[in-house]
């Protein structure tokens, strides 16, 4: 499998990684570079190794055998599709993640997403979209070097995920590394600079997104292009 040359500017990598769980091999031969200050997206059908590929780059796994180089855990974050919603109110629960945050960038990130007047709610009684939208401003605040997102609009209306995919784009021209996956092909075309190809536990493509919708080189990426 062709990889993208991106020597001199990689911010995370991976060297022959696998994960195991009950003997069963979740992830095979992983190799790559991820880019620094752009977005790379991850694509691939349920069940492919895309949320299990980023928590092992993330740390929050384990490798069964091989490295991965990164940054460091205090300069990256994750946020999930399903976010664990803290014990405490909205507004708490944004200060808990970014704890450093002045009173007026929290106000207007909580008037950017949608959430203004909510930051006495408790968290838990949100909306699943209210929830995501929160995570995700509350992660963004702290402007991490690197950040993996898991489907981060899956729970969205319309509206709210042109917000979160404007504040992506806004993040990257920051210099932010974003790692996400998706199930969306019109998303990908849109956020991404690079598409990792998941295919039964193994990176199938990885290519530039021109390069991916424009002309996959796998038979596993023509594929997924021809029923996406």
């Amino acid at each position: 499998m062709a990889s993208p040359n991106i020597a001199n500017k990689q911010l995370i990598s991976a060297s022959n990684v696998t994960f195991e769980r009950s003997g069963q091999a979740l992830l095979k031969d992983i190799n790559l570079s991820i880019a620094s200050g752009m977005i790379t997206v991850l694509l691939g059908h349920n069940g492919a190794g895309k949320t299990l590929l980023m928590q092992v780059m993330h740390g929050l796994l384990m490798p069964s055998s091989g490295t991965i180089s990164s940054i460091g855990r205090t300069g990256q974050k994750m946020v999930f599709q399903k976010p664990v919603m803290l014990r405490r109110t909205a507004g708490q629960y944004f200060d808990f993640i970014c704890p450093d945050c002045p009173a007026h960038i929290k106000q207007d990130w909580f008037h950017k997403a949608g959430l203004t007047g909510r930051t006495a709610t408790p968290s838990r009684l949100l909306s699943g979209g209210e929830q995501q939208k929160l995570s995700l401003i509350s992660v963004l605040a702290t402007q991490p070097k690197l950040l993996f997102l898991d489907e981060p609009c899956a729970n969205l209306d319309f509206e709210a995920i042109d917000f979160v995919e404007a504040e992506l784009l806004a993040a990257r021209e920051t210099g932010m590394t974003i790692i996400m996956s998706s199930h969306s092909r019109h998303q990908a075309q849109k956020l991404a600079d690079y598409i990792i190809l998941m295919r039964r536990g193994r990176i199938a493509e990885y290519a530039e997104k021109e390069a991916f919708f424009l002309s996959p080189e796998s038979d596993a990426g023509k594929e997924y292009l021809s029923y996406s």
